[in-house]
């Protein structure tokens, strides 16, 4: 039996394993340079602003999914963003995975989202196929763009912007 838990603190190991388990599955390009202590503060900490589930079958963790509120200012309404979804080898081709986006869509629902949307990596056929399968729609008009670290320091300081009068 599938069931969803709410990560907590004692589940950041289990989380970071299954992150760069994602990543080597999916030939991730990019450098993965989370640690325990960014998974306990950022994800699993008061300041949080993501969740993260752990997926169980029989009390026994199968996966993972990590997810959090956006705000769409065309729709007037918030959005979930499903950030990863990891489900381990063995437990794959079992409807886990789509069991999961359909926690993932009655949460979105009963929060009032208007959308539930995610990012898969092009290379990633499998997971394209899967999504397509139950009828999510691969939206060709949007790029996404990204700043790292070097690029947001280097941005904050030209030109000193003034900063809003509350964040």
């Amino acid at each position: 039996m599938l069931t969803f838990k709410l990560a907590q603190s004692g589940d950041s190991k289990l989380i970071l394993k299954y992150i760069r388990d994602l990543a080597i599955a999916e030939e991730f390009p990019f450098e993965i340079s989370a640690t325990l202590s960014d998974i306990e503060a950022n994800l699993l900490g008061k300041d949080a602003t993501a969740k993260a589930l752990i997926l169980q079958i029989d009390e026994k963790p199968c996966g993972f999914a990590v997810y959090y509120y956006t705000f769409s200012t065309t729709t007037g309404k918030r959005g979930l963003h499903l950030d990863d979804l990891y489900i381990e080898p063995e437990f794959q081709g079992n409807g886990v995975g789509k069991k999961t986006l359909i926690y993932l869509a009655q949460l979105a629902k009963e929060k009032g989202c208007a959308r539930f949307e995610w990012w898969a990596l092009k290379t990633n056929d499998s997971a394209i196929k899967f999504y397509s399968n139950i009828g999510a729609k691969k939206l060709d008009e949007i790029s996404v763009f990204r700043l790292n670290l070097p690029q947001i320091e280097s941005l904050a300081e030209d030109n000193k912007p003034m900063h809003a009068t509350s964040a």
